[in-house]
């Protein structure tokens, strides 16, 4: 038998005819979406091996909505991250945060995952490098160097992935050593982008040990101009005369020296990873084993965000600025229709974020600040840094011709430190909030897998333990609340918690071929999880309990909270084969994300555990290879009921969800706690095509939607209401793409691309203020690719937002201002690759 879940990635078999139907197979194909991962030749159509059951299978013989996507076709696409792969997938939303958010990825499918980087808070999608879990959202936007695949996984997989995959999973594999072979790229473009990526396969012992070492080092400027907004302005009333600043506690700040009024950028990128593999496996022997490094340090500026609206527009200038006498009005919005008329810049890549805290010196970031007085005022520098590194060891070994073990261990740690002007403007209306995350995590899983009654019947079954822990050290930083007087920050502290996340788990799959055709397949997962939430609440200046936050009596700090449980997940699945190349299913699955511990609490009061969010869908859907394999055509649709959704309520409740007095924390818009709010519907459909109608053309596609409608609200003081949807996602979605190999004999051969991608607008909040509303956008990415006939040199040009269209990925509104995380303009890079 093949070794379970040991898939050397995709492999090809090539499949080609030419019908006189072929233009109707165009025209059908024009509606859909890309279901299948590429070799290197894109005209080919291709049968891929994936790993989503924890055996290798066809994909057109697996019963998920799934989907792959090779590493030749994220280069072919001009992806370098993991939220690029979105743009293709349907029914998935993945987006770097906004600032404010660190590091942080927000990720969805079907409706379902999660956006908040708080170790209290789980991801409701998985993330898995090589079968390993990544437990948190933070760190999570990955990039795409040297993969042999990336498997996309919609629908809850609570049995095939455990917990927190309870809207689908997204799988990275890395290539392993074959021994021999490798590359040197080098790439130039716009905003001065340098990226260079190297890689070596060769042999350390013939027919038994491999090895491959692979480098990326990604350097690209912002897109956003931070300006000085005294300099930019110098007749401002507000501005002091002969400095560059806006009010008097910043007089001390020298006049900028170079005179065109910049300060410096948002957006950034400056990495470098290196990862290597070793693979032994001697010929003839039942033995495999797997060892994979990889270090990553990534020194990149905060997300771009600029202001679009002020506390002026938001009716909120009555309560602005309460220890600057600056108004915090529309004089900093730099482009839209809430701009100052007549303002001087009118930019929508512009701001005049400073990165200015009034307060005294937070003292763990002395060495990312430019110093200040001992307890003065600083400027903190902007950032989005990671630095991790992680190693994991994968042993296969064929116990008998029918039974195969498999063992998966995995180590990973990170250290994140990000710094956000939250309200993008040179007044310390929110300031600057510096904040780290650390975080590492073990796991180890063991897997047992036969083959009986003449292959007829397939079983898995496993156990996995996984151990993390996670610390979020942050400044918090407003003049939200209503404690403290004009003269001080009324909301100012440091933030220290620690999370420590034990899970067990046991699982059991079976797959039975009940008749030539028809396979009946049952999975079932028995997780026990346990999360301790401990709290750090200290004054600015690192000494003593914050007030009054704290109780005197019984402050915050050393507070913990413990969420504990044991859940049951399980699936059913009958799937037919109405043709050898057609297959039809209905399945029945179950996922959860864990609980959790009230993540900001105010006081001690606030301090309780959330359940799990649970999920139960149904789904039917047909995987098709048409016409000799020229047309491929994969489609499902699904009703998911959604139980115990997580959120933060308007108004602080006690266990029998009443408010809580304000004696008891219970302080209007201070309320940190997590509820199970309510519960909701989503339905939807997703539909998946390639057409190979020509020799060398290759069209693919995607259409999508996504339906989500709450139907019961178990708080009636929040601010959900039934029959509203969750903020954050939209409905309908849609790509399509093709490419052209043209051959030009003894010279090689000349591939254009084009991929047009929609991604649908959404509402920011429950309330859906026309403020918070993200518009639905188009972007096109084009692609042109020279290579020799021996494929030993390659020369490629793209161009990404090919119109440059002005949008936004996501906005931020609190009731007092609005900020936006503008999208990439229009850029272009030529990339240069030597194979060897």
């Amino acid at each position: 038998m093949s070794r379970t879940s040991n898939s050397l990635g995709a492999r090809s078999i090539v499949s080609r005819s030419r019908i006189s139907t072929a233009a109707l197979a165009l025209g059908i194909s024009m509606a859909a979406s890309p279901a299948i991962a590429q070799d290197e030749n894109a005209n080919d159509a291709n049968v891929i091996v994936v790993t989503a059951q924890m055996r290798e299978q066809n994909i057109q013989d697996t019963p998920l909505s799934i989907t792959a996507v090779s590493g030749e076709l994220l280069e072919a696409r001009s992806q370098t991250k993991l939220t690029d792969i979105a743009a293709q997938a349907p029914n998935v939303l993945l987006q770097q945060n906004p600032s404010g958010s660190g590091a942080s990825m927000r990720a969805y499918i079907r409706g379902v995952g999660q956006a908040d980087q708080s170790p209290s808070v789980e991801p409701g999608v998985g993330i898995y490098v090589d079968d390993i879990y990544f437990g948190t959202v933070t760190a999570s936007a990955f990039d795409l160097t040297d993969l042999e695949r990336v498997e996309v996984l919609r629908g809850p997989q609570g049995t095939l992935a455990g917990m927190n995959s309870q809207g689908g999973a997204i799988k990275l594999y890395s290539r392993k050593p074959q021994g021999e072979g490798g590359f040197v790229e080098a790439t130039l473009g716009a905003f001065n982008r340098v990226d260079m990526k190297a890689s070596a396969d060769f042999t350390v012992v013939e027919d038994a040990v491999f090895a491959r070492v692979t480098g990326v080092m990604r350097n690209r400027d912002g897109y956003v101009t931070r300006y000085d907004y005294a300099c930019v302005n110098p007749n401002d009333p507000y501005v002091q005369p002969g400095t560059s600043a806006i009010d008097p506690s910043q007089a001390a700040i020298p006049q900028l020296a170079s005179g065109d009024c910049k300060l410096g950028t948002l957006g950034a990128q400056s990495m470098f990873a290196v990862r290597g593999s070793l693979r032994i496996a001697p010929q003839g022997s039942p033995l495999e084993i797997n060892i994979t490094g990889d270090y990553t340090k990534d020194t990149s500026e905060t997300p771009a965000s600029t202001l679009i609206a002020s506390a002026e527009i938001t009716n909120r200038q009555n309560g602005s600025i309460a220890y600057q006498g600056v108004p915090f009005d529309n004089r900093f919005v730099t482009y839209g229709q809430y701009r100052r008329a007549g303002a001087v810049l009118n930019d929508p890549f512009a701001s005049y974020a400073n990165f200015y805290d009034p307060g005294v010196t937070y003292r763990a970031i002395d060495a990312a600040a430019t110093p200040g007085a001992p307890n003065g005022p600083v400027f903190t520098k902007p950032a989005n840094q990671v630095e991790g590194w992680g190693v994991s060891g994968v042993v296969d070994y064929e116990v008998a011709d029918n039974i195969a073990f498999k063992s998966i261990t995995g180590y990973r740690t990170y250290d994140s430190f990000s710094s956000d002007d939250n309200d993008n403007s040179p007044v310390a209306f929110i300031g600057a909030v510096p904040s780290y995350f650390s975080h590492k995590q073990f796991s180890q899983e063991v897997r047992l897998s036969g083959n009986f009654m003449e292959d007829a019947l397939n079983v898995t079954v496993g156990g996995i333990y996984y151990d993390a822990s996670t610390r979020y050290n942050g400044r918090i930083h407003s003049p939200f609340s209503g404690f403290g007087t004009p003269q001080k920050p009324t909301f100012s502290f440091i933030n220290d918690d620690t999370a420590d996340m034990t899970v067990w788990a046991g699982f059991g799959n079976a797959a039975w071929q009940m008749a030539p055709g028809l396979t009946l397949e049952g999975g079932i997962r028995v997780t026990s999880e346990q999360k301790d939430y401990t709290y750090g609440r200290y004054n600015p200046d690192g000494v003593g309990d914050y007030l009054p936050l704290s109780n005197p009596t019984n402050p915050l700090s050393g507070q913990v909270g413990t969420y504990k449980e044991t859940i049951v997940d399980y699936r059913a699945v009958l799937s037919y084969k109405i043709t050898p190349d057609v297959m039809a299913y209905a399945q029945f699955s179950t996922g959860h994300k864990a609980g959790g511990v009230a993540p900001r609490p105010y006081s001690y009061y606030q301090i309780r555990s959330f359940g799990p969010e649970k999920l139960n869908s149904y789904e039917v859907g047909f995987k098709a290879d048409l016409f000799d394999r020229i047309l491929r055509i994969n489609a499902s649709a699904f009703y998911m009921d959604y139980v115990g959704y997580q959120g933060t309520p308007q108004t602080c409740l006690d266990e029998a969800g009443n408010p809580l007095p304000v004696d008891k924390g219970g302080v209007e818009g201070l309320c940190g706690q997590y509820l199970n709010l309510g519960d909701a519907r989503v339905k939807g459909f997703e539909l998946e095509t390639t057409l190979n109608p020509i020799e060398g053309l290759t069209i693919d596609g995607s259409l999508s939607l996504t339906d989500f409608e709450f139907t019961k609200v178990n708080y009636p003081t929040t601010s959900i209401v039934v029959g509203s949807s969750r903020p954050g996602i939209g409905d309908w979605k849609w790509s399509i793409g093709a490419q052209y190999e043209i051959l030009l004999g003894d010279a090689g051969t000349l591939t254009p691309r084009i991929d047009v991608a929609y991604t649908p607008g959404y509402c920011g909040n429950f309330a859906c203020n026309e403020i918070s509303k993200v518009d639905s956008y188009t972007l096109a990415n084009a692609r042109l690719t020279y290579q020799t006939e021996d494929k030993d040199w390659s020369v490629a040009l793209e161009v990404t937002n090919l119109f440059d269209n002005f949008y936004y990925l996501n906005k931020f509104y609190n009731g007092w201002f609005a900020l936006g995380q503008p999208g990439r303009p229009r850029e272009w890079a030529v990339s240069v690759k030597r194979r060897f």
